[in-house]
């Protein structure tokens, strides 16, 4: 698909979300972590779960395995329990017992090497833990940016390359560490499934606003 993409509205969407975030900053108590063991977990636990959720989790976490050892030598850990997605403490485990004895990589291709770390995990943590540029992509960001631009997106449209490459195209070389914060936070309270479109600082950028308001 060719989406074209104005220079102009680049910017706008950058500085929209950069600036929104760090007015709306939502501050759950892995964006604060210097544990590196902790921060990838949290990225983990995050998965197909509200953030509101994992804080009590997390927490009990932490608290509960300062290291991946601490995680990897406990056989009763029931962590997820309340998740109800027992099948992550499975891939945690598997994890922990690897990075006991081994560094957490600090690269996309070796984070993607183990287990249970994928495209979304890797480039969260290097983005909002270690502040390296890299994409996000779920489908909160492909609604966003679909409603925005407007294209027709599906289930499909994450995968896709020419997606990928816009998503890229959007993705800041500079504060992306807030681009992506301000980004998770604005698809949960404003662009979401029902979006709040009075309180959006893009509205009038935005091809989906203009053909609400047309109607």
């Amino acid at each position: 698909m060719d989406v074209k993409l104005e220079e102009q509205l680049v910017e706008s969407i950058q500085e929209s979300v950069i600036r929104w975030g760090a007015e709306n900053f939502a501050n759950f108590p892995w964006r604060s972590t210097t544990n590196r063991w902790h921060a990838l977990a949290a990225e983990i636990m995050l998965q197909r779960t509200n953030a509101e959720q994992v804080v009590p989790v997390y927490e009990a976490f932490t608290e509960k395995y300062p290291s991946p050892k601490d995680y990897a030598e406990d056989n009763t850990s029931d962590v997820f329990a309340h998740l109800g997605l027992h099948w992550r403490d499975k891939w945690l485990k598997k994890l922990a017992e690897q990075l006991s004895e081994q560094p957490i990589p600090t690269t996309k291709n070796g984070l993607k090497q183990l287990p249970g770390i994928g495209d979304y995990i890797s480039s969260a943590f290097l983005s909002m833990h270690l502040g390296v540029r890299a994409t996000i992509i779920d489908s909160n960001v492909v609604r966003f940016y679909s409603r925005v631009i407007g294209f027709d997106a599906d289930p499909e449209t994450r995968r896709k390359k020419w997606f990928k490459e816009l998503a890229e195209k959007l993705t800041p070389h500079n504060r992306v560490k807030e681009y992506n914060y301000g980004l998770i936070d604005f698809t949960r309270e404003i662009c979401k499934p029902k979006p709040l479109c009075e309180l959006c600082p893009l509205k009038y950028d935005c091809f989906y606003f203009h053909q609400v308001e047309g109607e």
